[in-house]
C-alpha cells in the first residue's frame, strides 16, 4: 500500500504563483500542516515501513516533518517532482496569460497535453511518477508515505479514476491532504 501525501503549504500556494519545479520552501502554515498531519497519523496508529519524498525541498521538509512522529527518515525518489510548467514558472495565475497569451490559450485549451515553453505534458508527468511509485518496494508488499506534489497526485488519481490526464485539476489535493492506492490501484497502475 502507499498513502500519497501532497506537501504542505508554500508562500507561492497563497500568492497563486506557479512553483512547478522552482524549489519553493514550506512557509509556516505549511510547517504547521505537516505537524498536524504527523500527529494524526500517529494517533491513529498507522504504521509505515518507509518514507519517500520527491527532491523538492517543500516535500522534503514536509517528508521530514512527519517522519518525526513516525520515526522515519525520508529517502528522495527522482520521478516524484511537480510538473514541470516552464515559463509560466514563477509567475501568477494572473500575469501568465497577459505574459504568454498564446502559450495560455493553448494550455487552457488542451490542459496539460501540451507544455509551456520548457515544460512537460501530463503524460510525460504521469508515466514517471507512475514508474517512481512501482519502483517502490512496498508497491508489492509493505507500506509506504510518500510526498509529492498536487499535479503528480492528481494525474495518479485521473487516471485511477478514468479521467482524461488533461482534466485532472478536479483531483488535486489538498496541501497536506491524502491519498491511499491500495492493492487495486496500484494493479491498476502497473497495467497502464
Amino acid at each position: 500500500m502507499i498513502v500519497l501525501v501532497r506537501h504542505g503549504q508554500t508562500p507561492y500556494n497563497t500568492e497563486l504563483r506557479m512553483q512547478g519545479q522552482l524549489d519553493i520552501p514550506l512557509s509556516d502554515e505549511g510547517r504547521r500542516q505537516a505537524r498536524v498531519l504527523g500527529e494524526r497519523i500517529k494517533t491513529e496508529g498507522a504504521r509505515f515501513d518507509a518514507l519517500y519524498s520527491s527532491r523538492l525541498s517543500r516535500a522534503v521538509e514536509t517528508a521530514r516533518i512527519i517522519g518525526e512522529y513516525l520515526g522515519l527518515e525520508p529517502q528522495t525518489v527522482d520521478g516524484l517532482e511537480e510538473l514541470n510548467f516552464g515559463c509560466f514558472q514563477g509567475h501568477t495565475f494572473k500575469e501568465i496569460p497577459t505574459l504568454f497569451p498564446e502559450m495560455f490559450a493553448e494550455f487552457e485549451r488542451t490542459g496539460t497535453d501540451s507544455a509551456p515553453h520548457g515544460g512537460e505534458t501530463g503524460r510525460e508527468v504521469f508515466d514517471r511518477a507512475r514508474l517512481a511509485l512501482l519502483s517502490l518496494p512496498e508497491a508489492g508488499k509493505g507500506r509506504a508515505l510518500v510526498v509529492s506534489h498536487g499535479a503528480v497526485i492528481g494525474f495518479i488519481r485521473a487516471y485511477l479514476n478514468g479521467v482524461p490526464l488533461k482534466d485532472m485539476r478536479d483531483f488535486i489535493p489538498g496541501n497536506a491532504e491524502t491519498v491511499e492506492l491500495g492493492k487495486a490501484e496500484l494493479k491498476k497502475l502497473r497495467e497502464a
